[in-house]
């Protein structure tokens, strides 16, 4: 293919050949073999070179080519959606305003510092000072918020079973586990710590919680791990009249004892294999669902990019920790301390949108990939 229309706008030969790995060793090292005795220099490429090459020449941003490793190690939908974001450059778009705004509130406090004693320059305030970074850290959150770190994706899915006690909780835990894992017993309160275990639903790999009964006196264990769930199942015979959380679905247990029949919610006895499995599938969908829909709008970013993002938001903290002593009308202490540590969080930010790639950050960007791409 001519450049500048191919991968990494050079002209670019590509050959389809079968794919038996003896096969195309034999053939890449012919053609070596073949270029070299024609005088040119031919050798394999490097791990990742002709992404870099299509960094280099404007073909992919570096938050873009990053992103190519994420598409290739992609293991599921959810991580493909996370990674086309990123390979669109949404992580690099989406700092620009914090740049900006850590931009400004440098070269204002530097502005103080190397021009202090000129009369028509305004010394930043603390509080005009705090404020600025508190935009820029209320910026970060947001980018945080929106990111799908590597070691994030293998992150299970938390399933929490909540209600009231004696509400079949503990039951149902140990059959969808498949194992007497917890006490159950018809005594209320049995179940007094949060338990959490493995589990697989419909062929989905999960976190499955088991809470004590939601009584008057809210344990504080259960709300938690509501709050930290993916999905809330709120169980109760067919005659508990609490309601779960909005989101949470509806599983009515003990259905051998107290029959159901309404169609708004999901019928269960723990001892039906089949109502067990039926369940387990329910839930299986309904992860899929939540979890694709979360999906649809994060980006996917290389661990080097998540540690950089947390060490950004970590060293504009500092600084904004540096001056809470003072009062919002005196000027900033240590400014030429607070400008180190805002322009090493500057530097670090260009080094994912590309702006300010240093030499070593583009050494481990491209160093993790697979033999040429």
């Amino acid at each position: 293919m001519p450049g500048p229309h191919s991968y990494t706008t050079e002209d670019t030969l590509e050959l389809q050949v079968p794919g038996n790995p003896l096969l195309l060793e034999h053939i890449i090292d012919s053609m070596v073999e073949a270029g070299k005795r024609l005088g040119l220099a031919a050798r394999r490429a490097y791990p990742g070179e002709f992404t870099f090459r299509a960094w280099h020449y404007g073909r992919l941003s570096l938050d873009g080519a990053e992103a190519v490793a994420s598409l290739i190690a992609a293991e599921s939908a959810e991580e493909l959606v996370a990674a086309r974001h990123a390979f669109e450059g949404a992580i690099g778009q989406s700092l620009l305003p914090v740049a900006d705004q850590l931009a400004d509130v440098l070269a204002l406090l530097e502005t103080g510092i190397d021009f202090s004693d000129e009369e028509d320059v305004v010394i930043l305030s603390v509080g005009d000072f705090s404020t600025r970074l508190l935009g820029v850290l209320s910026g970060l959150d947001a980018v945080l918020d929106s990111t799908h770190g590597s070691e994030a994706i293998d992150s299970r899915p938390r399933v929490v079973l909540r209600g009231p006690a004696n509400a079949g909780k503990s039951t149902l835990f140990n059959a969808l586990l498949g194992q007497d894992r917890v006490i159950a017993h018809e005594l209320p309160g049995t179940t007094r710590d949060v338990i959490t275990e493995s589990c697989v639903f419909g062929g989905c790999d999960a976190l499955l919680v088991d809470t004590p009964g939601d009584e008057s006196a809210v344990d504080a264990g259960a709300v938690f791990a509501e709050l930290e769930s993916d999905l809330v199942l709120w169980c109760g015979p067919a005659s508990t009249e609490q309601a779960g959380p909005l989101n949470a679905l509806r599983v009515v247990t003990k259905i051998d004892v107290c029959p159901c029949t309404d169609s708004h919610v999901i019928p269960v006895c723990s001892f039906n294999a089949n109502d067990i499995t039926m369940l387990a599938n329910v839930v299986a969908g309904e992860l899929q669902a939540r979890r694709s829909s979360r999906a649809s709008g994060r980006v996917a970013v290389s661990h080097r990019q998540a540690v950089t993002l947390r060490r950004v938001h970590d060293l504009v903290s500092g600084v904004r920790s540096e001056i809470q002593h003072l009062g919002p009308t005196q000027g900033v202490d240590r400014p030429a301390e607070c400008a180190a540590s805002l322009r090493i969080a500057l530097n670090d930010v260009g080094s994912i949108t590309g702006d300010i790639p240093p030499d070593d950050v583009l050494g481990r960007v491209f160093a993790g990939f697979c033999i040429g791409k």
